[in-house]
């Protein structure tokens, strides 16, 4: 079912109406923990609304490494935990949503007189795949090295180590847990800032929340709702530094009420620089171990390019800024790539793109493990996600991409109430009416990687056969964003619902004609509206994601 809000016509048409229903839960964030949120309270039967003052997935979910993985920096640093549940949580995605969450075999190269030996890393990987049920690393010779990445610099590599994680395109698979949510009630707004909150102790026997919210497009509205949920990431500001009220039963690790632990987000941003392939070319993943600190990298191949990351230190701009990357990130990351790929002669001139997100790390002051001369290094903060109660409004931050789902298990689980249409248990899993049968199968494969059951009504209506040149995605893709996702900005189109903003050097100018014909056609913009979003689109690009 597609969320019939999020056409042009229908966002106009809805938003008066949404002061004329009492909600269960509204969340404010539409990143992938929010996304997550809306999905598991709508599938247990909560009224259930989502707010995100930008686009979906705008934020640090459209910005990561794309890696779905256990993390074996978490594991080699001794935090089994959270890397069981990582593992376990990337097994559960690929088998959920195959093709827009799947297995990626990496390789860790071993250099002589460089750490990790193979002896090393192998036992880390009989833990690893111990985690995840299953055997996936194997020893790799020098020739299958060059046969998976030709330009790697062969000196002293004696052999490698293959194992797997798993890759996704973060935006699409945000837009599809949103989707799926939609298919059991949930709503969700884009460009819709909520200004205020404010209790309600009288209005309803267990209280309730007013809040303000303020559409792009349309005047303030009040909403209310019995329960507020955060998920604003590396945005999140509760009203106090400490954690109040009851805590998490879970083991996300909140700490009680009057506890001494403070905690804070440290925003750590991470930096990313997208290349031609033919300029360095990979058939596998490739972990780099940094010749200045030794931290991990990696390169990977994605959506037909090659990707590079990542960066990890503190973000001190304000983050109402504009996240990008900074000159001594970007020199940071070429001098990895000069040293394993010397014969490649990379320069900022051959990088198509970068992009840079902001992971919301939560510190504990008390359960500090490794002190720096400035505190705790970024790659050494726990990335556990916590949830905690402030002024009776919940908050969840912190975790992982790949965790999203027990992340907003956790939260929910929060709830003392029932929903106003409680729905009887198994509730359906994320993907369960998206499996590939009947007619699905005529279907490209990527189109039901993303829409799932929504891809045969898409290629019914506008036939699958004409790609956009050097991308993976179709032209119906344009249509059907522009006419049922949500689509209010250009860059929403090109940086989010596709990624082709990112992979033409100039911003895909050789199809700015075709483009204001179609958002013409689905969005009623004029040629003065369409130019107004092309010069706000391309300064984007220009800010944010172009190679310093």
């Amino acid at each position: 079912m597609l969320p019939d809000h999020w056409s042009a016509k229908g966002r106009q048409e809805h938003l008066p109406h949404l002061i004329d229903e009492h909600w269960d839960i509204i969340i404010i964030g539409g990143g992938i923990s929010g996304a997550g949120l809306l999905f598991e309270a709508s599938r247990r039967g909560y009224r259930a609304l989502l707010l995100e003052k930008n686009d979906f997935a705008s934020g640090s979910s459209s910005q990561s490494s794309k890696l779905v993985h256990g993390g074996i920096r978490y594991l080699a640093s001794g935090q089994l935990g959270l890397t069981r549940k990582a593992v376990q949580a990337r097994e559960q995605l690929c088998q959920q949503l195959p093709g827009l969450v799947e297995h990626l075999p990496l390789m860790m190269p071993h250099y002589r007189g460089q750490l990790p030996s193979r002896l090393s890393f192998r036992a880390l990987m009989w833990v690893y795949d111990l985690l995840a049920g299953k055997k996936y690393h194997r020893g790799l010779s020098v020739a299958d090295i060059q046969k998976a990445a030709p330009t790697l610099r062969s000196q002293q590599c004696y052999a490698a180590t293959q194992f797997e994680d798993a890759i996704t395109d973060d935006a699409r698979l945000t837009l599809r847990v949103l989707l799926e949510a939609a298919q059991l009630g949930g709503k969700a707004f884009n460009y819709c800032t909520v200004e205020s909150t404010r209790l309600l102790k009288s209005r309803h026997e267990d209280g309730g929340f007013q809040v303000t919210v303020k559409p792009e497009d349309y005047p303030a509205i009040q909403l209310e709702t019995r329960q507020v949920i955060h998920a604003t990431g590396a945005w999140t500001s509760s009203p106090r530094e400490r954690l109040e009220g009851k805590h998490s039963d879970s083991d996300s690790g909140a700490p009680a009420a009057g506890s001494d632990a403070a905690i804070r987000v440290r925003p750590l941003r991470g930096s990313h620089l997208l290349f031609p392939q033919k300029r360095l070319p990979l058939t596998k993943g490739i972990c780099l171990i940094h010749p200045d600190d030794n931290r991990l990298l990696f390169a990977l191949p994605w959506q037909g390019y090659t990707l590079v990351g990542t960066t990890d230190i503190d973000h001190t701009s304000s983050m109402d800024d504009p996240v990008k990357i900074q000159e001594a990130e970007q020199h940071y990351l070429f001098k990895a790539l000069k040293h394993y790929f010397p014969a490649s002669k990379l320069t900022p001139a051959d990088c198509l793109s970068t992009w840079s997100g902001v992971r919301p790390v939560l510190s504990l002051k008390n359960t500090r493990k490794k002190a720096h001369k400035d505190g705790t290094m970024p790659s050494e903060e726990p990335r556990e996600h916590k949830v905690w109660w402030q002024d009776g409004q919940l908050y969840l931050c912190g975790g992982k991409l790949t965790t999203f789902q027990s992340m907003a298990e956790d939260a929910i689980n929060q709830l003392a109430f029932k929903p106003q249409a409680p729905v009887a248990k198994p509730w359906p899993e994320l993907g369960a009416n998206s499996h590939n049968q009947g007619e699905f199968l005529l279907i490209p494969e990527s189109l039901h990687q993303m829409y799932g059951p929504d891809a045969l009504r898409l290629h019914r209506t506008i036939p699958a056969d004409q790609k956009i040149v050097a991308t993976p995605y179709y032209k119906a893709e344009l249509h059907w964003a522009l006419a049922h996702l949500g689509v209010v900005h250009l860059d929403d189109l090109l940086l989010r619902r596709t990624r082709i903003g990112l992979l033409y050097a100039d911003g895909a100018e050789s199809l700015k004609i075709e483009l204001a014909q179609l958002c013409e056609q689905y969005l009623n913009w004029d040629e003065h509206q369409f130019e107004q979003e092309w010069t706000r689109y391309q300064q984007i690009r220009q800010e944010i994601h172009h190679a310093l």
